[in-house]
């Protein structure tokens, strides 16, 4: 893993079973490569004096199980946008391979509404990450948290906007990379190569619409990647107005002091398990081996 220094000790590698669940040794390393991302996140946030939060799975993860969720395969965090935007001015210069930081600006033919962290010696890869031929190594995802309208009206039709911002954003610029693309997604597709428009441009066009309501002090935020299920992603702000640190696996972790209700508001009972199914789909998952090497052994198989 290059430079990196683990901090997990020989039996943290072990195969283990929680709640009816066997983690092989294999998930346990790819944790691993995980926990040292969290680590270069943490100590940048910490230098820069930026807040950050554990979210979704992870969060979940850290209130119930004082680690991963037995079936999660990966990190999420959340920013406030102005914080997530200082982040991501910083953490490109202070990460050092095997890390690299992946946005839209960043990163060639790359297009996701948040930031991901990737350790290059490895390979974390799906059929999308593949044929758009960008860095497939192991990765974190980093959110940023917008500000939303506090009337249910105005949230309903700002929400309705970015969310059809980034269906034409979507379907212009990642048409041939995905499964199960529809008639009407050809047809936009179509219209955005005739368009001319660099990803860049157009991906600040869509950012700019996500962070519409920056500068006002709304009671609601939420995360604009997610705007498809608006009513569960809507937040109160007071919720992340501070945070406090707490076990994950063997490091610490901030949450935010109002996790108890952003997890109720997306999830309900959050404290009893429910195995959910991966949202990262045919994930390949190889701590061991660079995707570099991974994708070059696939195409001479082809």
């Amino acid at each position: 893993m290059g430079e990196i220094k683990h901090m997990e000790t020989t039996d943290f590698y072990k195969e283990e079973v929680r709640q009816g669940y066997t983690i092989t040794s294999t998930q346990k390393k790819v944790w691993a490569v995980q926990l040292d991302m969290l680590d270069e996140v943490d100590r940048i946030c910490k230098k820069y004096n930026i807040p950050y939060f554990a979210d979704s799975g992870t969060l979940i993860g850290a209130v119930r199980e004082k680690g991963y969720i037995p079936w999660d395969d990966d990190i999420d965090l959340i920013m406030m946008r102005p914080d997530y935007q200082k982040f991501i001015r910083v953490a490109e210069r202070e990460l050092k391979e095997p890390l690299v930081l992946q946005t839209a600006y960043c990163e060639e033919n790359y297009l996701r509404g948040h930031a991901q962290i990737r350790n290059s010696e490895t390979t974390g890869a799906n059929k999308e990450d593949i044929k758009a031929g960008y860095n497939c190594g192991i990765f974190i995802d980093i959110f940023p948290m917008d500000a939303m309208p506090d009337s249910p009206l105005a949230a309903k039709w700002w929400g309705f906007q970015v969310k059809l911002s980034w269906i034409l954003l979507y379907n212009c610029y990642r048409y041939g990379y995905y499964e199960n693309a529809t008639i009407a997604g050809k047809l936009i597709h179509m219209i955005g190569t005739m368009r001319h428009c660099p990803l860049r441009t157009a991906y600040a066009r869509y950012e700019r619409l996500c962070r519409k309501y920056e500068k006002r002090n709304t009671q609601h935020v939420c995360d604009t990647n997610f705007i498809r299920a608006l009513k569960k992603n809507t937040w109160r702000r007071e919720w992340f107005a501070g945070s406090h640190y707490v076990p994950f696996e063997n490091r610490m972790i901030p949450i935010p002091d109002g996790y108890d209700g952003r997890l109720r508001q997306e999830y309900g009972e959050y404290m009893t398990p429910s195995k959910a199914p991966t949202e990262h789909g045919d994930l390949v998952l190889d701590p061991d081996v660079s995707y570099r090497e991974k994708l070059n052994i696939r195409k001479e198989v082809r």
